[in-house]
């Protein structure tokens, strides 16, 4: 039976942000605090876990605050060992306010930071964790005090925290419950946030949340859980791991994600087995380790996340494509005037949203067909494409374009010019991009010359040049085609995409086509695959 559901209130909604985050963190601290035993394991978990997805949203200072306000109510030992998970001054804070048994604290002990363990004494008695040995070495000595200072080693504090942490670690060897110890070996002055962490121990309740881990950052994976499979980008296992759970077996290299400091967030492998009571036999949770994946296993799992995004953008393509046709498709009706008189105003309003949504059509094609040369969905159908039909298709796809912008397309063809060994669809879609990239990259009024020709050898190709727009003269190659590169002048002209987008598309097109796309310093250079027969003359001529 669940006695205060202030907590469940508290987490309803969305996750917030600015002075609202900062006040929803204060008030589940003080929530998990003060009651921890009228709060049952799924409310701690949940808890928790709104404390992790808050923690870049509320800043160090509030944090501070929000803890110090519990001075003396801090009763909750898993929220004890989560804030000591935090940075320095968040934990100093959160063990002034803790106020815990003595046999509390021991058992959470190997689960703070070093620095932590210092805080320790005064609240630990002594004589209940000693060894009689040790009882009687110090007999001469108050029952209730440490060592005296030594001033001349210079180490009087970690001597004295050494000493409390031997004496906890005789402490849980003589318990032997079943559970981990976490011997802390090391005492030094280091914060929770490392640079580095491969590896990690844990352990879990029967519910599958996670309650104790070995490795910095200790406890800060406390509340997460392996028993449903992660959604979206939160943490927890996949779907292999989640099964495993449910019917109790043992877990091998099951992937889990898991969120927080950079340290420790991404992509882990996770290995564990069920552990029973031995009295009764009862399920008790899941021990096991957690490391980070082998590059064999990166690329395995990139592999299948890049395939599963380019499902998704294809996807999202298609769903967008719908409306954007019904809204050229409306557009041209009362451009048209087909259902009847509409305004000049109207019209040219109708003509402007067509025009924004057929440049927004074509951007999403861009990024189809980019998805599908990145899949391999892309390679060119052998054919035979005519050159004469191929400009004549030029200029019916161009000619507003070239109009809009008054620039003059002249393309000369050395008679005769092989076919193109690829199908119409192909080698149309090659040029119509690159010629459109290069006419928005003109001038007001510029003249673009191109020239084709065939070359003869033992694999003809036919070898089309063209100058290099004003606006992108001087450019490196690198440079132009970033696809972030972009260029001056109106907005409404541009690619959607940007011009670095479009120039890399044609170039990746003519590469899965078996051709080339070259910058020089003044041109243009394309090469596309020619057919290997042709009745050619020694003598050639120029035709515009």
């Amino acid at each position: 039976m669940r006695f205060d559901d202030r907590l469940e209130t508290v987490l309803k909604g969305t996750l917030p942000d600015g002075a609202a985050a900062a006040a929803q963190w204060r008030q589940v601290v003080d929530l998990l605090a003060q009651k921890p035993g009228r709060l049952v394991n799924e409310d701690v978990q949940l808890g928790l876990t709104r404390l992790r997805d808050l923690h870049e949203r509320v800043d160090e200072a509030d944090r501070v605050v929000a803890v110090k306000t519990l001075a003396g109510r801090l009763r909750s030992a898993p929220l004890l060992v989560y804030l000591c998970a935090d940075s320095r001054v968040v934990v100093e804070a959160a063990m002034e306010a803790a106020d815990l048994p003595e046999e509390t604290w021991l058992d959470i002990a190997p689960q703070l930071p070093d620095f932590a363990i210092g805080k320790l004494r005064g609240r630990i008695n002594i004589e209940s964790v000693e060894s009689p040995t040790e009882t009687d070495a110090q007999a001469d000595q108050p029952s209730d005090s440490l060592p005296e200072p030594q001033t001349e080693t210079g180490h009087n504090d970690n001597s004295q925290i050494s000493s409390l942490v031997e004496k906890i670690e005789n402490y849980q060897r003589q318990r032997g419950e079943e559970q981990h110890a976490v011997p802390v070996s090391e005492v030094s002055d280091r914060s929770y946030f490392v640079e580095n962490l491969d590896k990690l121990e844990f352990e879990t309740d029967d519910s599958g949340t996670i309650v104790w881990a070995k490795g910095p950052p200790r406890g800060a994976i406390v509340g997460v859980t392996i028993s449903e499979p992660t959604f979206d980008d939160g943490p927890g296992p996949d779907a292999y791991g989640a099964a495993a759970f449910r019917q109790r077996m043992p877990l091998e290299n099951a992937r889990m994600r898991l969120c927080g400091a950079p340290v420790l967030a991404g992509d882990w492998r996770m290995t564990a087995i069920p552990y029973f009571a031995s009295e009764t036999g009862r399920f008790k949770g899941y021990r096991g380790v957690m490391r980070r994946p082998n590059a064999a296993e990166e690329v395995s799992t990139q592999a299948s996340v890049d395939i599963a995004r380019r499902e998704q953008l294809q996807q999202l393509i298609h769903e967008l494509r719908t409306p954007l046709n019904a809204i050229i498709g409306f557009s041209e009706i009362i451009e048209q005037q087909l259902f009847g008189p509409a305004s000049s105003e109207y019209r040219n309003l109708s003509r402007n949203i067509m025009d924004e949504a057929q440049r927004m059509l074509a951007g999403f094609e861009d990024l189809d067909m980019a998805a599908k040369i990145d899949a391999g969905q892309m390679d060119a159908t052998p054919g035979e494409t005519q050159p004469d039909w191929l400009l004549e298709r030029l200029t019916q796809r161009l000619q507003s374009l070239a109009h809009s912008k008054s620039v003059d397309l002249r393309i000369n063809k050395a008679e005769p010019v092989r076919a193109f060994a690829l199908d119409g669809d192909t080698v149309e879609r090659i040029f119509a991009r690159l010629l459109s990239a290069a006419i928005i990259a003109c001038e007001e009024g510029e003249e673009l010359i191109a020239d084709l020709r065939t070359h003869i050898g033992p694999q003809p190709v036919n070898y089309f040049s063209l100058s290099r727009p004003t606006r992108i003269r001087g450019i490196p190659e690198q440079q132009m085609l970033d696809p972030s590169q972009g260029i001056e002048g109106d907005a409404t002209d541009t690619p959607l995409l940007g011009l670095g987008f479009s120039l890399r598309l044609v170039r990746n097109l003519t590469h899965s086509a078996s051709g080339t796309l070259s910058f020089d310093e003044d041109k243009i250079g394309l090469t596309l695959p020619a057919v290997a027969t042709s009745q050619i003359g020694v003598r050639e001529t120029e035709n515009e």
